[in-house]
């Protein structure tokens, strides 16, 4: 709760700065424009991550149910995560398949598979794209206290050692073999997804001249969604994943009112894509019982 209150008074400040510019930013047409097609973009590439959930159910269980019933649980309840908690969206995936035929066992496999591989994802996207613009970041925001550091580092690191444990430790008679292919699947797509998303920012920040390299601004993408995503307590990483993004571009040279902006006209196009997928299994449910 702290680091997400805190990030929401860095985001507040970093607008309070810029507001001007941020407004004529938002106002213009072609910004606009670019924010409803990511929207519908991002609608697209979310459901890599749907597929990746539904190998993890697969691996365990067979095909229970299909691709699109799973998909039309994962479209329904993404908007879910914005409700206090982050987590919430989580629950209710896991009560509505369980609900579909999905076992308990395959549902906890898909959740640890799904926490661990994308902590994997984005971290390596984020090393490798990104490394240098967030090591310039760190020493300018982040705190001197080496001790800190590491700590944050450690605790990092032991939470995905217990979630890879975990995950294996399914490895029983069924899925040995087999766990370690759908792993490589999952962290394909959701590689996909980041870059995706990735390309997205980079689409926000064209519209602003902005000539940042773009796989440095896909790095940055990924780790900022990292960071929103593992800080509990901030719904959808409302706030936190906004902080990274205007660190992160600012240190990749970004003006600070463009930086704020792009943060900002990436959250309207996540919202917006959450509610656009979730809108469309509605109406095709709707369509169904009619």
């Amino acid at each position: 709760m702290a680091v997400s209150l805190a990030a929401l008074v860095f985001v507040g400040l970093a607008i309070h700065r810029s507001f001007g510019d941020v407004q004529r930013q938002f106002v213009s047409p072609l910004f606009l424009i670019a924010i409803l097609g990511c929207a519908v973009a991002y609608a697209v590439i979310l459901q890599l991550v749907g597929i990746a959930w539904y190998r993890f159910l697969v691996l365990v269980d067979g095909a229970s149910f299909g691709l699109g019933r799973a998909l039309a649980i994962f479209g329904r309840i993404q908007v879910y995560k914005y409700l206090p908690s982050n987590v919430m969206h989580m629950v209710g995936r896991f009560a509505l398949a369980r609900n579909a035929g999905a076992s308990n066992r395959a549902l906890a496999v898909a959740q640890i598979g799904e926490l661990s591989i994308t902590v994997l994802a984005a971290g390596a996207l984020g090393a490798l794209l990104a490394g240098p613009i967030f090591q310039s970041a760190y020493r300018q925001y982040g705190p001197h206290n080496p001790t800190l550091t590491l700590g944050l580092v450690a605790a990092g690191l032991l939470a995905l050692a217990i979630g890879m444990g975990l995950f294996f430790r399914f490895r029983m008679a069924d899925i040995g073999g087999r766990a370690l292919v759908v792993c490589a699947e999952a962290f394909f797509l959701y590689a996909l997804f980041f870059i995706g998303n990735g390309l997205l920012i980079v689409a926000l920040s064209r519209t602003l001249n902005d000539t940042s390299h773009m796989a440095e601004l896909i790095g940055i993408g990924a780790v900022a969604w990292l960071i929103g995503f593992v800080v509990p307590g901030a719904p959808g990483g409302l706030g936190v994943r906004e902080a990274v993004l205007i660190m992160g571009l600012a240190a990749a040279g970004l003006p600070a009112p463009s930086a704020t902006a792009v943060a900002l006209g990436n959250r309207l196009v996540t919202v917006l894509g959450d509610c656009l997928v979730a809108l469309v299994e509605l109406a095709i449910r709707k369509g169904k019982s009619a």
